[in-house]
Order: structure tokens, then C-alpha cells, then sequence
């Protein structure tokens, strides 16, 4: 900030729309011209925002030129930040934390999930709603078919609000597809004419392994200081992307010996969440517990209805279960780390990176917030870890095949893919829960996941 009181500005909407989230402001001490341009350029760095008035436009757009990845500079529509309502000047913060999430670069006929000037995908939205994630493998194969051009290795697929995601294989989008919470396959188109590049999942984590490396040194600093030394570091962990990045940044932070991660079976997994628990929990040398939500037998034997947004009462099973499994690992001084982005929700977007969580009894650090989807998945794979196999197949989010907020898109991977398949193979005694969810799906039965505590 300019001044000290565009500062107090920015710390009066911090304390109204973000409290307790502790972010830093500081003052430029009022400078103006040149030495205003310089004593900004001293203080960028990666994850820092630079909030000007609209008069120092001139000074962004010098220091757009050479900001450092994961670094914003934003420009009021007041000639001085205290003079934009609070309402504003948070509208600009929560757009810079999407950027420091989301803007992609070209480079070297590669992706590289970071914002480089003169790079940056062409059209690629920046939204505090939006997320992006790569496709690849069979899920790639699944989409191609949808948008009737072929994906000649993986895609980063940009989330554009009402379900509408652009496809990139290139510097510019090669099409669309939209995502919906019902049934039935999705709409997709391709752009004619536009270029289209192999990019191979290996080629994305190699290109990217100094930006997660940013990504990773950054956040095992935030959860050191904000978790202090606890005696035990205990992660939910679903098998999703998510929760396995989060795990995998928990031991970098704290050491394998002191994390625990537990995985709750709700009955109604995909079941290949445990196979991958299990075996990425022996390639770590990290110890876990698997606790039983016994939701199918609610569903099968308690004659419970279907999960719905309005009640949920798989949620509770789970958290009971999660805290059980708590109560069997913790000892001492005991902190949980979360998966949780910013991306995920609206909801989630609100929480603070650290918090109390009544329902859990801990403090419940999150440390991924700013990660998008995709730097979820390369930065998994740069550690040498594969990633739960669903995402091959072309899911997004992973947990319960029955959930109400599985996607068409999803519902179709899952048919096309073999997937039911196999959970009817396996578990005979499903297929009527199944066959009565894709009824409901094909009603329009579906919504957000909220405060679900499932896989990503």
C-alpha cells in the first residue's frame, strides 16, 4: 500500500471480511513517482500483493514487467486505495489470491502453472471461483470424444464459471466443455483452427518442478510458524489429490514420525482410495489408520435415505469415524492439516488457513489454500508419488460413487471407464444403490460438497 492509511484501509476489510487470517500489510510510507516505483519493487516477491490507486497506474504496469511468480499488482478504480469501499478492496484481494492460483504460462512448448509476462495462456479466466486441473490418460481419450478433436497427450482444463471449463493444450484455449452437477454427458465444442501441442504429463512436472518447489518451500514455512512443534500432525486422508499433497507437505514440515494420517472407509468408496492409501502409505514409511463410517450399511441394512445437500447425515458418520481414528493416533500437543483450497468452495474459500474446529477438537491448519487443482497434481507427481489412478480415468474429485455431487462428466468416466464395473463386481449387493442414485441424478438430484469432509 501507498501509505498508511490506504494500510489502515486494507486492515479495516481484512478485520471485516478476513478475520482471523492473519496477513501482513505494510505501507510504502507515502511515496510517489519514482521512489514509489522502487520501494515497490524492493518488496515484490512471491506471495505478495501490490495494492495501488488508480494515479500509480503507471507504477504497475512497470512492475507487471518484472514481478516474480505468484505475485499480484493491482490497480483500484479510486485515484487512493483508502477511498475504495471495503467491500472493493476485498473484491481486489480475493481476485489476487485466484491469480496467484491460477494464471499458466507457455513456455518451451510446456505448461507452466505460474504467471510469466509476455507468456500467459491467451483467455485463460481468472476467477476467485475458478480452479484448474490436468486431464490426461483415459480421461483425456473420454474427452476427446466430447469435443470431437483429439487431446494428443494431457490438457489443463481452466474452470470458467456455470460449468463452462476451457481446454488448453497450447497457448490458447482449443476448446470448451461444460460441467454439470446432472446426468448425462457433457456439451463440448472445439475451436477451428486452433494449434494444438503434445504435452505429456511427465513434460508438465519437469517444467514445473522450480514452481512447486516455490509452492512447497512457501508452505512448509506457513505451516511451521503456524503450527508451531506439535507432537503429533495428524491428516485426513481421503486418497484424493488434495489430502495426499497436504500429507506429503506435513512431512516435509514435520518428518515422517511425527504425522499420522487416518482414512475413513465409508462403505461406499471407490475402492481404489484404500488400494492407493495403502500402497503410497508403504512407498512413505508413514503410519495411518483406516476407521469404518459403515454408511452402506445406513443405506442397506438401517433402510437411511440417499444423501442430499440438505442432510447429510453421511457427513456425520464420517466425522465420527475421523475422530475415533484422531483419538487412536494423537498424543501430546496435536495439530491436523487439511487439504483444503480456496478453490473448492465458496465455503471453503471463507475459512481461514488456520482455525479451531469444534467438530474435529483440534486446531486445524490448511495450508494449500492458494494451490490450484494442478499444481496439486504436478507437485505429487515431482515428489515421485503417483497419483490415486481415478485421475487417470478422468475424475476430478474422488470419494463416495454415490455422492450427490459427482458430476455428469464423472458419472459418464465412471461408465465409460470400466469403474462401475468394477464396484458391482466386487460389491453385488451395491448395484441397487447405484441404480437408485443414477435415478436420482437423472431427476436432477446434485449440489456442493460445502463442509463434506470427502476426497478431492
Amino acid at each position: 500500500m501507498p501509505g498508511r492509511k490506504d494500510a489502515r484501509a486494507v486492515e479495516a476489510m481484512l478485520d471485516a471480511f478476513m478475520p482471523g487470517w492473519g496477513a501482513r500489510v505494510e505501507s510504502l510510507g507515502g511515496l510517489r513517482g519514482g521512489k514509489l516505483l522502487e520501494a515497490a519493487r524492493e518488496r515484490m516477491e512471491p506471495f505478495t500483493v501490490i495494492l495501488l490507486g488508480s494515479r500509480e497506474e503507471w507504477v504497475a504496469r512497470e512492475l507487471e514487467k518484472e514481478a516474480p511468480v505468484f505475485s499480484e499488482v493491482l490497480v483500484s478504480r479510486a485515484a487512493k486505495v483508502r477511498n475504495n469501499p471495503l467491500g472493493v478492496l476485498h473484491g481486489l484481494l480475493s481476485t489476487a489470491r485466484a491469480g496467484i492460483r491460477l494464471k499458466a504460462s507457455w513456455i518451451n512448448g510446456s505448461l507452466v502453472l505460474a504467471g510469466v509476462h509476455g507468456s500467459t495462456l491467451e483467455g485463460a479466466p481468472i476467477s476467485p471461483q475458478g480452479d484448474s486441473f490436468l486431464v490426461y490418460g483415459q480421461g483425456a481419450r473420454i474427452l476427446s470424444l466430447f469435443l470431437v478433436r483429439r487431446i494428443p497427450g494431457a490438457a489443463l482444463l481452466y474452470k470458467a464459471g456455470g460449468g463452462k471449463h476451457l481446454v488448453y493444450t497450447g497457448p490458447g484455449p482449443m476448446g470448451e466443455v461444460y460441467f454439470t452437477n446432472g446426468y448425462g454427458p457433457p456439451k463440448a465444442r472445439s475451436y477451428p483452427g486452433a494449434p494444438r501441442a503434445r504435452v505429456s504429463m511427465e513434460s508438465i512436472v519437469e517444467a514445473n518442478r522450480e514452481i512447486v518447489g516455490i509452492l512447497e518451500r512457501h508452505t512448509v514455512g506457513v505451516l511451521r510458524r503456524t503450527a508451531g512443534e506439535p507432537d503429533v500432525v495428524l491428516v485426513p486422508w481421503s486418497g484424493g489429490k488434495d489430502s495426499t499433497a497436504a500429507l506429503l507437505v506435513a512431512i516435509e514440515a514435520f518428518g515422517r514420525d511425527r504425522v499420522r494420517a487416518v482414512y475413513v472407509d465409508t462403505g461406499i468408496d471407490f475402492p481404489e482410495n484404500l488400494e492407493y492409501v495403502e500402497r503410497v502409505a508403504s512407498m512413505l514409511g508413514v503410519d495411518y489408520v483406516v476407521k469404518r463410517a459403515t454408511v452402506d450399511d445406513g443405506l442397506l441394512i438401517e433402510g437411511m435415505p440417499m444423501p442430499d445437500p440438505d442432510y447429510r447425515w453421511c457427513t456425520g458418520r464420517k466425522l465420527d469415524a475421523l475422530r475415533e481414528g484422531f483419538r487412536e493416533a494423537a498424543q501430546g500437543r496435536v495439530v491436523v492439516v487439511t487439504g483444503d483450497r480456496d478453490a473448492e468452495s465458496e465455503r471453503r474459500a471463507k475459512r481461514p488457513p488456520v482455525r479451531l474446529d469444534e467438530k474435529l477438537g483440534y486446531p486445524v491448519v490448511s495450508p494449500l489454500k492458494l494451490w490450484s487443482g494442478a499444481h496439486v497434481q504436478a507437485y505429487i507427481l515431482s515428489k515421485g508419488v503417483p497419483l490415486n489412478p481415478l485421475y487417470e480415468k478422468g475424475f476430478y474429485r474422488i470419494g463416495c460413487y454415490i455422492c450427490f455431487a459427482l458430476r455428469g462428466w464423472e458419472i459418464e468416466v465412471m461408465k465409460r471407464g470400466g469403474v462401475l464395473d468394477r464396484i458391482i463386481g466386487q460389491r453385488p449387493g451395491h448395484k441397487v444403490l447405484i441404480d437408485r442414485f443414477l435415478e436420482m441424478k437423472r431427476k436432477g438430484f446434485g449440489g456442493d460438497l460445502g463442509d463434506c469432509i470427502c476426497g478431492a
